[in-house]
């Protein structure tokens, strides 16, 4: 196996692909020198930037060590996952994903098209740049991808085949615990630490007995839940959009698991951008209400989009089991409610109250502020884990930011903060 660096991984894509010329003006980059808003905030693959001028690619090698020089335990072979999941994904929404060139077993490489022309859309948004298109492509790309790999398509066996083939044991652990598992107690011997910036605030919330519950409850669904392939790692950082054109990466994580999930994990980071904006500077207040007004209409926008999409594609493909039961796309509706807002809680709580990195509040420079963001957030999360199983509609959540944000904002400044 060759280890892939500057200096040899243009000879190497060269000789994967034929129309690849080495002999022009051919730059490289590593992902990983330049700055979050040029690279992301990935830390396990070693991942290139390779172009003739003509051709601009990615080319991403899977190896036992991570990039961060991190030595941990997960497969060496998830990208041939990766590879067949874009694949699938790319048959079914193409506009959506980037192309797809090559895959190397030998060397654990697969070679895609370059969409740096696009934006990261997380450092982006952290600079109050909005997206009008997002909330649409990302609702047709989920629940397009979601159907069309779901036992309402695909017949018995081709799906349970799905499951066993994705079952991508040791990529899906680490959401397994990040997502849903925080050690609230010293003897705890599952979940990340508490952060200790702020543990005396955190962990009245992570440890209160009916949130331990509701994000009990929500782990099971997602580990016994596998109903369509999803993506599992859908985040903002890997998802590259600008104001017309939306195209979604890095699918390593993916396996079989719940309609809801990736839904959830989405929009976690438009809860996240909401609540860091109450506290981030803005050149003006309008700029500051009009880009919080943005992240909650993709939240309710994409929730009610993604169920719009994905019942319409039921009514015209889904087996004749699934066709004509009174009651069934309510139920659809209400259960992603539900779900949906309970993993973007769990999702967050675990990211903001764990010691670990998370660029949505760690680019507030003040630490008060930084710290008022992820409190309020905290909050918002406890919220929703108490009340995941009981909404009925998509406004009662959007009151619910808001009401925590009134009464947290009116506290503070009464406080002096």
């Amino acid at each position: 196996m060759i280890d892939l660096d500057k200096n040899n991984v243009a000879a190497y894509v060269a000789s994967r692909l034929d129309f690849f010329n080495i002999n022009n003006h051919v730059t490289v980059s590593f992902v990983g020198e330049g700055n979050l808003e040029e690279d992301g905030d990935g830390f396990i693959n070693y991942v290139f930037r390779v172009s003739d001028g003509t051709h601009h690619l990615i080319v991403k090698q899977c190896r036992n060590k991570t990039r961060s020089g991190h030595d941990i335990h997960i497969d060496p072979n998830r990208y041939k996952l990766e590879y067949r999941a874009m694949q699938i994904r790319k048959a079914i929404v193409p506009d959506l994903l980037p192309d797809i060139y090559d895959c190397d077993d030998e060397n654990r490489v697969i070679i895609t098209e370059d969409v740096s022309r696009l934006s990261i859309s997380r450092f982006q948004l952290m600079k109050g740049v909005t997206f009008p298109c997002l909330a649409d492509h990302m609702a047709r790309y989920m629940a397009a991808t979601e159907f069309y790999t779901s036992e309402y398509y695909m017949e018995s066996q081709p799906y349970r085949e799905l499951g066993v083939y994705f079952t991508n044991t040791t990529m899906r652990r680490i959401m397994d615990v990040g997502m849903f598992l925080t050690s609230v107690v010293p003897e705890d011997t599952v979940g990340h630490q508490l952060d200790p910036e702020f543990a005396k605030f955190s962990i009245r919330v992570a440890a209160h007995p009916d949130v331990l519950l509701a994000r009990q409850k929500l782990r099971h669904l997602f580990m016994s839940k596998g109903e369509c392939l999803i993506h599992g790692d859908l985040h903002t950082s890997n998802v590259f959009a600008d104001a017309k054109e939306t195209k979604v990466i890095d699918m390593e994580y993916a396996f079989c698991g719940p309609f809801s999930y990736d839904l959830g994990y989405f929009t976690a980071n438009f809860l996240a951008q909401y609540e860091s904006a109450c506290f981030r500077p803005f050149d003006s207040e309008k700029d500051r209400e009009d880009f919080k007004a943005y992240c909650l209409s993709v939240v309710r926008d994409t929730y009610l989009k993604f169920c719009d999409y994905f019942i319409s594609y039921c009514h015209e493909d889904s087996k004749p089991e699934y066709q004509n039961i009174p009651g069934l796309d309510e139920d659809f509706r209400l259960t992603t409610l539900r779900e949906f807002i309970g993993f973007a809680a769990s999702a967050q709580l675990g990211r903001i109250v764990n010691a670990i990195p998370y660029a949505d509040y760690d680019e507030i420079e003040d630490f008060i502020q930084r710290h008022n963001a992820k409190c309020m957030s905290i909050l918002v999360c406890m919220i929703f884990l108490k009340k995941w199983e009981t909404y009925t509609s998509i406004d009662q959540i959007i009151d619910d930011i808001k009401g925590v944000e009134e009464i947290y904002c009116r506290n503070i400044k009464e406080l002096g903060y």
